[in-house]
């Protein structure tokens, strides 16, 4: 796990990837000591703004050399890092109220309203075969587990 998330001392915070916490980053996927780290937030449709930035900082000549998210903003990090952004920007622009409904699925049960299992498939097909370890730079996906809620941070495996 990485350094600053494992500092971290909280039952409630599990590690999905099996890790020690100790475990320091990969040498395949090494964290560089320039550039800055990125955590980027969710916040549904305002999320997109995340391309925007790494594209600013990008034409700026920023370099990022880590990047955490949660909700859009791993969505949005792990497409950067994939090299899969202009897919997921021609995605969004791409986007209607009605193909948004088309997407969603209700959900009464669980922790939300919808399941996203109709976004998930779509995503799986475009990112298919990529894992955390093939990207260029570390990169981790705060989620949480459905029926407990605990907070878990995901660094390893199928992106």
């Amino acid at each position: 796990m990485l350094e600053w998330a494992s500092s971290r001392n909280r039952p409630d915070v599990r590690e999905a990837n099996g890790l020690s916490s100790s475990a320091g980053a990969s040498e395949t996927n090494p964290a560089k000591k320039t550039g800055i780290s990125l955590a980027l937030g969710g916040g549904c449709a305002r999320g997109w703004a995340h391309i925007g930035v790494l594209r600013a900082l990008d034409e700026a000549g920023i370099e990022v050399s880590m990047i955490a998210g949660t909700s859009i903003g791993a969505l949005v990090g792990g497409c950067y890092l994939a090299g899969k952004l202009d897919e997921l920007e021609e995605f969004a622009r791409s986007l209607t109220k009605r193909r948004i409904f088309g997407l969603l699925d209700l959900n009464l049960r669980g922790s939300g309203l919808f399941g996203g299992m109709k976004l998930d498939a779509r995503l799986r097909e475009h990112m298919a075969g990529i894992r955390f370890e093939d990207l260029p730079k570390p990169f981790v996906c705060v989620t949480s587990e459905i029926r407990t809620g605990h907070e878990i941070w995901l660094s390893g495996g199928s992106l």
